[in-house]
């Protein structure tokens, strides 16, 4: 009566059973290779996750880059060719005295 029970709920589970110990050692394996199945399954849907949150912390770094520090870099090169200029002015009326 167990095994009809067992073989109506699940037919491969019953048939696994009637090899004893071996179907036992099956049903384990089995369950084993189930549970890696889904912890790996698991650890790539975070590590998908992770990525994707990374990717946009990257993308925001990148747009605040384009946008405060490139401001800064023009006022600065702008600086830069003023002093230029007064260092050219200041020879040209060196040369002239």
């Amino acid at each position: 009566m167990i095994d009809i029970a067992a073989e109506a709920a699940d037919p491969a589970t019953g048939v696994l059973v009637q090899y004893g110990a071996v179907g036992v050692v099956a049903l384990l394996a089995i369950a084993a290779v189930r549970v890696l199945y889904v912890r790996l399954s698991a650890a790539l849907d975070r590590e998908t996750q992770r990525a994707d949150r990374l990717e946009e912390e990257l993308r925001k770094l990148n747009e605040t880059v384009r946008n405060d520090y490139i401001g800064t870099i023009t006022t600065a090169a702008q600086a830069l060719a003023e002093a230029g200029r007064a260092i050219e002015d200041a020879r040209a009326a060196v040369r002239r005295s």
